[in-house]
């Protein structure tokens, strides 16, 4: 499992991700202030939902396909 830090310093308001690796932690992305936290957390959740959506959409083509080819009209679940 990879272990994350968020670092924001105090009288600036800029806010780092770092990312611990075998050599120590290494800086993956910085930020002038905590919107950008925000936004960039936004944008991960919303990248997350749509790959959720896609593969329940992919369930639900597979289990209308195997309805469709069994000749099962009744919900089928595996």
């Amino acid at each position: 499992m990879t272990v994350f830090r968020l670092d924001v310093h105090r009288k600036s308001g800029e806010v780092m991700l770092w990312m611990e690796t075998s050599c120590g932690l290494k800086p993956i992305i910085g930020w002038a202030e905590l919107e950008g936290v925000r936004e960039f957390a936004k944008m991960l959740l919303d990248f997350y939902e749509a790959r959720m959506e896609e593969g329940d959409k992919a369930k639900e083509i597979s289990d209308s396909l195997l309805r469709q080819a069994l000749g099962d009209e009744q919900h089928f679940s595996v």
